[in-house]
């Protein structure tokens, strides 16, 4: 009896140390896709879990993150209860930075796939994007889970039905550097765009002639991508 009471005991000890290792904070949510990295692709600058960016949602499989060092270090899992899935901080966020920086504000930026440019995407990162909702960091690894994709790259549905964002004119959303020579057509077609359409976002580019490396170009209209 002493020995099943001491079990218990102990059972009780390690449940509210495990809760107690947990951090809630209250903070941004956004999202990003292989059209918002230069050049379009699913790049992390924190590889770990994941060689390029990815997940499913669970604990074993925790959906790549991108936020501050400051506050989540690299391989730190992060579970938002608002989409019922697990994160895990793997890519760097100039945005996120910054808010962390000027208020201290928590602010994580969440890949939504595929790993390649696709239309749609944008429109479903505003759509699924929380301006205030709980991240819960260290979390324990028993949360209820939802595996279903936030983009499914196959039909181009998004997990929230989004609003049309119409471009403004010829304003700029989003840049890039090139990352090797190439002509303004094969660069329009990298970013989703139509020769026209790059060239009017790129008024002073020299489409004579390829664009040399390196050379920093409009991507996208005020959408901010495809």
């Amino acid at each position: 009896m002493k020995l099943l009471k001491s079990l218990l005991l102990l059972a009780s000890v390690l449940f509210i140390s495990s809760q107690a290792a947990e951090k809630k904070v209250t903070g941004e949510l956004t999202f990003y896709a292989a059209g918002d990295n230069c050049p379009p692709s699913g790049e992390i600058a924190y590889p770990g879990l994941h060689s390029s960016a990815g997940g499913l949602g669970t604990y074993a499989n925790p959906i790549t993150v991108a936020a501050s060092t400051s506050w989540l270090s690299a391989g730190k899992k992060v579970y938002v209860a608002a989409y019922k899935k697990y994160f895990i901080m793997e890519d760097s966020c100039e945005e996120c930075e910054n808010d962390w920086d000027s208020d201290g504000k928590y602010h994580m930026d969440a890949w939504i796939g595929p790993s390649t440019i696709h239309s749609g995407t944008t429109n479903c990162e505003v759509a699924l994007s929380l301006s205030s909702t709980q991240f819960i960091i260290d979390p324990l690894s028993t949360y209820t889970v939802d595996t279903t994709a936030f983009f499914n790259g196959t039909t181009g549905t998004c997990l929230k039905t989004p609003d049309n964002c119409v471009d403004q004119g010829n304003e700029c959303g989003n840049t890039c550097q090139i990352p090797s020579s190439m002509s303004c057509s094969s660069a329009a077609s990298m970013f989703l765009l139509s020769e026209a359409r790059f060239k009017a976002l790129n008024p002073n580019l020299d489409c004579t002639k390829n664009i040399a490396k390196g050379k920093s170009v409009c991507q996208s209209g005020s959408c901010g991508g495809p």
